[in-house]
């Protein structure tokens, strides 16, 4: 449904937003291009208070248009006489303002601004002339040295997962191999809300193998993938955890790579209802940010959580997927066992898989992965042919990790 026929609320005040075609795109996938004009919904106390919790309207649409509008200006080749001229694309040509937002009281420059999506670098002056303040480098005050994107570690055939966790991740991904089909030849793009953008959501207990799904998946897409962990995101500065936040998703969009939020609960709980400090309303703005972020982004994004009852239910929504990944059945214990057992280890004649997955019961993988390390610390203590890992090194090491959980748990 467009929000122009249904305004959502502010989130941190209830009330309605209001339309304003004050919207900005800075350098929207392209040096040449910009944006203006773009109709946006906020709230007049969030921009009396100076906090950006403003909505583009219909951005899947116009960022559709814009991409088609890269291609064709891409595709032109334009004689050195004439050099390639800057476009201005304005979505508000009549200038008409329904409630007004001239500017922010601060910086005198509009309220919204959307991430560029592909940014290019700008480029070289023609020789002999100097560059003119049409070749300035754009504005860009994020920075992103903390947010490097990397190249999967692992594959989807290297995963043991029961049989429908594996299919449930199998479909989601599906859509994302499949976008060219769904939005180009059959026209999905015309009636989803969401554009190309697809989000999933796996949850379960620690050490389930939410992370190398992930890496999994980058991998199955031929994609890096950009991981973010919330104490990357956190900020000691008030209003600097939703910068990091739009930097993060803006460095997902230029690299292409494969969005990763880990502990996600942490940006996407419910938010405060009852705000009585400066921390409070700061979680709710972050909140509030990584909602808008992700509705203006066009790429694919996995968020990964042990405590999913805590999302707000305005996140779930906003999901193609919930994937749960539960602990490991026996065989699947088996095959972990095996899988974490390097050709270099010694060991002995007594080992079997087939009991240590039976004495693993409730353990997840990473508790088996650390299982195994401690062992092999037991047999480094022993002496000559003494060492090698046996199975009651294995045994030793998985009760001492699975009774310091229960302690804790209990």
């Amino acid at each position: 449904m467009s929000l122009l026929r249904k305004k959502p609320a502010c989130p941190i005040h209830g009330c309605e937003l209001c339309l304003s075609h004050h919207g900005k795109k800075t350098n929207p996938g392209h040096y040449w291009i910009e944006v203006q004009g773009a109709p946006i919904l906020y709230c007049p106390e969030c921009h009396e208070r100076g906090t950006d919790t403003s909505v583009e309207i219909e951005a899947g649409a116009s960022n559709a248009f814009l991409r088609q509008l890269i291609r064709l200006y891409d595709g032109f080749s334009f004689p050195a006489e004439l050099g390639k001229p800057r476009i201005r694309v304005d979505f508000n040509p009549g200038r008409a303002v329904a409630d007004g937002l001239p500017t922010t009281a601060t910086t005198g420059q509009p309220l919204y601004q959307a991430l560029s999506p592909t940014p290019a670098p700008p480029p070289a002056a023609p020789p002999g002339r100097a560059p003119g303040p049409q070749e300035a480098a754009p504005d860009d005050t994020q920075t992103f040295e903390s947010f490097e994107p990397r190249r999967p570690r692992h594959h989807l055939d290297q995963l043991v997962l029961d049989q429908e966790t594996l299919a449930r991740i199998r479909e989601a991904v599906n859509v994302l191999l499949s976008q060219d089909l769904l939005f180009g030849c059959w026209n999905l793009g015309s009636v989803a809300r969401t554009g190309r953008r697809v989000a999933l959501n796996f949850f379960g207990p620690p050490g389930t193998g939410k992370t190398l799904a992930a890496e999994a998946i980058a991998a199955m897409l031929e994609r890096e993938i950009l991981v973010i962990s919330y104490a990357e995101l956190e900020s000691k500065y008030v209003g600097e955890t939703p910068k990091n936040i739009r930097a993060a998703f803006r460095r997902a969009a230029e690299t292409g790579a494969l969005l990763f939020f880990d502990e996600a609960d942490s940006i996407l709980g419910k938010r405060l209802t009852s705000v009585t400090q400066a921390a409070d309303n700061s979680i709710n703005v972050a909140r509030s940010t990584t909602l808008i972020e992700l509705d203006n982004f066009d790429g694919a994004v996995i968020f990964a959580s042990n405590l999913v009852k805590n999302y707000d239910s305005a996140f779930l929504r906003r999901v193609l997927a919930h994937v749960e990944f539960p602990l490991p059945a026996t065989e699947q214990r088996r095959r972990i066992w095996e899988c974490h057992i390097p050709k270099e280890l010694p060991l002995a004649h007594d080992v079997d898989f087939a009991l240590l997955a039976q004495y693993s019961e409730h353990a997840a993988g990473g508790d088996i992965q650390n299982a195994v390390l401690l062992a092999a610390s037991y047999a480094s203590l022993r002496q000559g042919a003494a060492q090698v890992v046996g199975l009651g090194d294995f045994k030793r090491a998985i009760a001492f990790i699975l009774d310091g959980k229960r302690r804790i748990l209990e």
